[in-house]
């Protein structure tokens, strides 16, 4: 989502600013951080860009200088204990042109700052998929917000990581395509798991060995529950022009509910269960000569959307079942693209992979940034 950048107001000649604040210091921020330097030095000549703020849920360190690499790499260190209101004040009180939050938590109550941000003419790229999914009144409340205070708002990371879904999306019905159809698999987590279970081995096994490697949430069950792929479908189906909510999306969880009840040690402690229920599903599906896949799937009729998240048998030689581990893939029928869908496939999980989606959307940004900076110098 492309929005109007603002004229930085600097003297002729000079480079424009970029001030980040980064929220979030999990494992995608600590990614986004690995390369950070690196990306810093590519926007050198034109524009400079200082990370001013890492911040977790209950820490932060500021910078107004820019943060260096030792500092931030000494997070647990330099740190002090602070709040999002306290940092949003003393960012607000600095003054500073072009301030950026980078969001890669999965955080209602920064979700609930989205507005104040935008009141302030701050600039946004979110891997937080929340903000896009929260009811179509607040959604489109905050984009007119946004577009009002000329921030611009990245959201590549939301959706397929670093593929370029929603670009896609957005670029064709610009050039005045219609969109039909959105199917696929949209979890990088799930395609790990249902790519490599072979119906014999543990399937509980199997996710512990993607929560060991990073490839699903600390609980596994927000994976398994389809809520993500959920919010998911909801974010490409308004980017498609249509007014949906969650609540329309009817969900069938990876695992039957029961299975996914009570704690994450109830969870594991279901192990026999689980197996049994995806060695029959496995099963049901080789018979058919087919593979399971948890598929997303919209479709619209007369501006109506009628969208659906399951788990379901698709024959081998669907383009939706031809995947590698983690991989999404993502296929659009539109007015243009009917008797032949367009097919975006590739990796959709991983924390150095989403920090890449967050760095296209930085880069747009600061492209867009350096040309308003200029316009603006040769006016002068």
């Amino acid at each position: 989502m492309t929005l109007k950048i603002k004229d930085s107001g600097v003297s002729k000649s000079s480079m424009a600013e970029v001030n980040i604040i980064l929220l979030g210091k999990g494992n995608v921020g600590n990614a986004w951080l690995s390369l950070f330097s690196e990306q810093k030095a590519r926007f050198a000549q034109t524009v400079e860009v200082k990370l001013i703020v890492v911040a977790n849920s209950t820490r932060a360190i500021v910078n107004f200088e820019g943060l260096t690499s030792n500092q931030f790499n000494n997070f647990a260190e330099d740190s002090t204990v602070n709040n999002l209101a306290g940092l949003i004040e003393q960012v607000e009180q600095a003054k500073l042109d072009n301030v950026l939050v980078i969001d890669v938590t999965a955080s209602q109550q920064v979700t609930h700052s989205y507005p104040e941000f935008a009141s302030l003419g701050w600039n946004i790229i979110s891997a937080n998929k929340i903000p896009m999914s929260v009811s179509s009144e607040r959604y489109k409340r905050l984009v007119s917000l946004l577009k009002s205070n000329g921030c611009y708002w990245g959201i590549n990371a939301t959706v397929g990581a670093a593929l370029p879904v929603q670009s896609s999306l957005v670029e064709l019905i610009q050039s005045g395509d219609r969109v039909l159809s959105i199917n696929g698999v949209f979890s990088g987590s799930l395609s790990y798991l249902l790519v490599n279970y072979d119906g014999k081995q543990s399937f509980t096994e199997l996710v512990k060995q993607a929560k060991d490697a990073g490839f699903t949430e600390p609980d596994p069950r927000e994976d398994l529950s389809g809520a993500d792929v959920q919010k998911k479908l909801l974010i490409l189906s308004r980017l498609a022009g249509y007014i949906i909510n969650l609540d329309d999306i009817a969900v069938q969880p990876l695992l039957p509910q029961e299975l996914l009840q009570g704690s994450v040690a109830d969870f594991w402690d279901k192990k026999d269960k689980i197996d049994l229920y995806m060695s029959q599903k496995f099963a049901d599906a080789e018979q058919k000569s087919s593979k399971l896949v948890y598929e997303a799937k919209v479709s619209f009729v007369d501006k109506v959307a009628f969208p659906s998240v399951e788990l379901t048998a698709l024959p081998a030689a669907n383009a939706v079942t031809q995947l590698s581990p983690t991989d999404n893939v993502f296929t659009l029928k539109t007015d243009f693209y009917n008797d032949n869908p367009l097919i975006i496939r590739g990796p959709g999980a991983g924390a150095i992979i989403t920090a890449t989606a967050v760095n296209i959307d930085l880069n747009k940004f600061v492209t867009q940034l350096a040309v308003a900076n200029e316009i603006a110098n040769n006016k002068k």
